[in-house]
């Protein structure tokens, strides 16, 4: 059986496979267990859809973050990348949190074949069964890490994990950014390096926001995504309609990309990065060589 509905200008499609459920929302497929260990803890279903809210809230979300990256602030399409080919949907697995330890995971090889076209594959990622995207921007997160494999092949963690933290200002209203003082000290003190290469998360309020701020890249979230987003229960998806740093974060992803060739050969040849030095340390002074280049425009 197969149930076809239209919100939001997206075909949402139901379908079950032999394993699970399939919530199709546009380009982002949600695969969820109905029953068992890895089934959405709350079930609330207010449309009476047949599908619980957190499932299409998941995709909602998603295709929320990817419409504010791709057409409002422009940073490159991971499904258009030269990065990941033949790849037509973001494919979302919900599994039980026990299982995970973590609230998602964003994989870097794509599923050969996906939901949504068996003949295509598919962005990987993996979402806890106790995420409630209306209190959680997990989603979103790991969508931005699928921009960033799409972009560079860099995997430094407090870039990955940080600049990902980083976009989840997407969805959730940063109520004070650290603006960090003398932010140009971060750049060329030793000891601020030290503390930026070992952070991951943390790197978000040492270095990203401190840089979008200290920038002024102030941005404006349409009204027009504002009004079109909005989970089951009505709520936004958009908490508010600023988020510092886009501009700048994309022209660090830019230069980033521009900067492998150094990496690689520092490593031996871009065979031997790829598959062994995409997260060395030696990218480390590469890579904030390339937010001081971003900076030094300001």
């Amino acid at each position: 059986m197969r149930i076809l509905l239209m919100v939001m200008g997206f075909l949402l499609a139901i379908m079950p496979t032999a394993s699970a459920a399939v919530y199709q929302q546009g380009v982002v497929c949600v695969l969820y267990d109905e029953t068992g260990d890895a089934a959405v803890k709350d079930k609330t279903d207010i449309n009476s859809n047949g599908v619980p809210d957190i499932v299409e809230d998941i995709a909602t979300q998603v295709n929320a973050a990817r419409e504010l990256f791709k057409d409002v602030f422009k940073f490159p399409d991971p499904l258009n990348s030269e990065r990941f080919k033949n790849v037509a949907a973001i494919e979302i697995r919900i599994k039980a949190k026990d299982v995970m330890k973590t609230n998602g995971s964003a994989f870097s090889i794509p599923l050969k074949k996906s939901a949504k076209d068996p003949t295509k594959g598919a962005l990987n990622i993996h979402v806890a069964n106790t995420v409630n995207p209306r209190k959680n921007s997990t989603p979103a997160h790991e969508y931005f890490h699928m921009i960033q494999y799409g972009t560079t092949y860099f995997r430094n963690g407090w870039f990955l994990e940080g600049m990902a933290h980083w976009s989840e200002d997407s969805v959730v209203a940063i109520k004070k950014y650290p603006s960090s003082g003398n932010f140009s000290w971060k750049l060329k003190n030793k000891g601020a390096e030290k503390r930026i290469f070992e952070a991951k998360y943390g790197a978000a309020e040492y270095l990203w926001y401190p840089l979008a701020f200290n920038m002024n890249d102030k941005a404006t979230i349409p009204d027009k995504l504002i009004k079109k987003y909005k989970y089951v229960d009505g709520s936004p998806v958009f908490e508010d309609n600023i988020i510092y740093g886009a501009n700048v974060m994309r022209n660090v992803l830019t230069v980033m990309k521009s900067k492998e060739g150094t990496a690689a050969e520092q490593f031996g040849g871009r065979e031997k990065w790829i598959k062994d030095g995409q997260g060395d340390k030696q990218n480390n002074e590469i890579i904030l060589n390339c937010v001081r280049e971003v900076y030094a425009t300001k």
